[in-house]
């Protein structure tokens, strides 16, 4: 079945103008396009009220109205519908400023063919449906990500109040713990999985199209227009680096594939501190993998302690050591700010109570010790269970 016929709203006040332009759109291809000429902008707000069209040809030079102020009267009362603007001045800037105020693009009369009229209205309906499309991939990738996060709320507020009932029995709140800990990293996984495999392959794939796109009009195209394709591309890949971030926010790969001392490095060099971070490893940890509820711990403690040393302390150098005593992984951070009383924090901070919580989950100690000039953070998990690693240096 052939396609309907686009239907484009001309408002043009030269008779002589208006019946050329017509010709070149309708006189060829009756089939292809239909025209609806209007005079007077006052007559094109009504037939925008009214009815749809699939592209508006605007002259800028009107009884009624004159330059800018048509466009955005006419982009204010057709929103959804692309303008092309036609003006009898070879004005690049004038074009350029229609494009920021809504329109497409611009073509300067007596300059297009027919051929050119039909490949500019055609390209302004293609970007105007690419706009929509990214606008829409847009949305859903916020709604999603409020959806995920409301999930991940409620589910993290059923887990607590579990763990509130349960504080009477310390056996009973240390596996609650656990739990906790457990159930919201696998949360954190698998929202960032789905980020990445649904919401970040749509934009790759809507980026490469968009490119593609932009290689094929490249030469056929205003400036104006190109820019709003390739502004449109620099949008994908911005959105992209943001779900990859959020991604690696939510759970880090590093950790996963490579162990903490790797994951611990990481962090030090992706932290945007003004301080420098730096992590020492014991030699015979920089490879070792232990229990992944361990891992986790171990690494969001850090992740929080190195960001409350970046936010509040204003030190001058943070450390990040990893290592063995006594039986136990040692986990330490330590900056040398401005300190502050453990004792009046206690209980305050929702960061210390997580720190200690996620030590506690996994069977270990959590201790702060403060002062001016140094703050240390230490964790100590036992050991005995952690396969293939000595519980003392060699």
């Amino acid at each position: 079945m052939a396609n309907a016929p686009l239907h484009l709203l001309l408002v043009e006040d030269n008779p002589a103008d208006a019946r050329l332009l017509t010709e070149y759109l309708c006189g060829p291809n009756p089939q292809e396009f239909h025209c609806t000429h209007v005079a007077q902008l006052s007559e094109a707000m009504q037939y925008m009220g009214a009815d749809r069209f699939d592209l508006i040809l605007l002259d800028l030079s009107l009884p009624d109205s004159q330059g800018l102020d048509t466009v955005r009267a006419a982009h204010s009362q057709a929103r959804g519908t692309p303008i092309v603007v036609l003006t009898g001045l070879d004005d690049e800037t004038l074009g350029i400023a229609s494009v920021r105020n809504g329109a497409q693009d611009y073509l300067v009369k007596g300059q297009a063919d027919a051929q050119g009229l039909v490949r500019a209205i055609r390209y302004a309906i293609e970007r105007h449906h690419n706009e929509e499309e990214l606008a829409r991939y847009r949305d859903h990738l916020e709604e999603l990500v409020a959806q995920r996060t409301t999930a991940l709320a409620a589910t993290n507020e059923a887990l607590e109040r579990q763990i509130s009932e349960r504080v009477w029995a310390e056996a009973g709140l240390e596996a609650a713990h656990r739990r906790l800990a457990t159930d919201r990293e696998r949360q954190r996984r698998m929202l960032a999985t789905e980020l990445h495999d649904a919401v970040g392959q749509e934009l790759v794939g809507l980026k490469l199209t968009l490119e593609h796109l932009l290689a094929v009009v490249k030469g056929t195209l205003q400036p104006p227009a190109l820019k709003i394709l390739s502004d449109s591309v620099d949008k994908c890949v911005q959105l992209i680096r943001e779900v990859r971030g959020v991604c690696h926010g939510l759970y880090p790969p590093m950790l996963e594939s490579f162990g903490v001392a790797a994951a611990l490095k990481q962090l030090a060099e992706g932290s945007p501190s003004p301080s420098p971070i730096v992590v020492r490893c014991e030699e015979e940890l920089e490879t070792a993998r232990f229990a992944s509820e361990v891992e986790i711990a171990l690494y969001r403690i850090a992740q929080e302690a190195v960001h409350n040393a970046m936010r509040h302390s204003r030190a001058k150098l943070i450390h990040v050591d990893f290592g063995r005593n006594a039986g136990a992984l040692v986990l330490s951070i330590t900056d040398d700010g401005v300190g502050f009383d453990p004792a009046k924090s206690a209980g305050k901070g929702l960061g210390f109570i997580s720190m200690k919580e996620r030590a506690r989950g996994v069977g270990g100690t959590f201790e702060i010790v403060s002062r001016q000039g140094e703050t240390r953070i230490e964790v100590r998990v036992p050991l005995d269970h952690q396969p293939g690693i000595a519980a003392t240096k060699s």
